[in-house]
């Protein structure tokens, strides 16, 4: 029988983390797993052969977060999956994480994404740094796309795969979410940020980028030219 759900992993020399979430998503009855090899040091077939249900795809070198995304959603659409959930390997209480996403893509969201900054109530333990940049990053795309957002590139996420077919998705680095969100809202969709119970730590992404406000600023600002809102009509 077709599942609904297909869950998707980055592997990324991370491979303590992946089998310890493979080993409890293997027991979920409605989703499908999927690792995405990001051009791992090691085997991933050879790795993971044990979790006999778990699909893969292999790729020889890095590539960035958005090509990943990529990869995992072309499967999915290709394999007539309903929604397609992202979740980082390290997230804590995984199962409840993706019972809440799906639960509000079963409820009609086209997008959920869930929030660090919403779970964490005491804001001197979150770094100051990566509060700003991502208050920065949210003044501008909520500006853009009206979702009233706080953690916009948080890695754990759920879509309805028809809803992201319409779009032009270019970006190969976390800037896709920016990408979403902006399209999303052009073409009417919706979105539901919800708090996360990962664990994870806000804007650990970040470092992957030189410059990352500049970065993504400019991925946004690009988006908003192209994708403006008052303009679909």
């Amino acid at each position: 029988m077709q599942k609904e759900f297909l869950i998707a992993l980055i592997s990324d020399n991370n491979i303590n983390n992946i089998s310890k979430a493979l080993g409890i998503l293997e027991n979920l009855k409605d989703a499908d797993t999927i690792v995405i090899d990001n051009g791992s040091s090691y085997n991933l077939i050879d790795e993971i052969e044990d979790y006999k249900s778990t699909k893969c795809i292999l790729v020889e070198t890095q590539m960035g977060y958005g090509e990943c995304f990529f990869a995992a959603y072309n499967f999915a659409k290709d394999m007539d999956y309903k929604y397609l959930i992202t979740i980082d390997s390290k997230s804590n209480d995984i199962i409840k994480e993706i019972e809440a996403i799906k639960e509000n893509l079963k409820y009609g969201y086209d997008f959920v994404t869930c929030s660090r900054i919403l779970e964490n109530y005491d804001y001197s333990k979150v770094d100051a740094v990566a509060t700003e940049i991502t208050e920065t990053l949210c003044n501008s795309l909520n500006e853009a796309c009206e979702f009233n957002l706080t953690d916009p590139l948080s890695p754990n996420k759920g879509f309805i795969i028809e809803s992201l077919s319409q779009m032009e998705l270019t970006e190969t680095s976390h800037g896709i979410f920016l990408q979403i969100f902006i399209q999303g809202a052009y073409f009417g969709y919706n979105a539901i940020e919800i708090p996360s119970y990962s664990g994870l730590i806000l804007g650990e992404e970040l470092i992957e980028y030189d410059n990352p406000v500049e970065k993504f600023l400019s991925i946004i600002e690009t988006e908003k030219f192209l994708y403006n809102k008052g303009t679909i009509n």
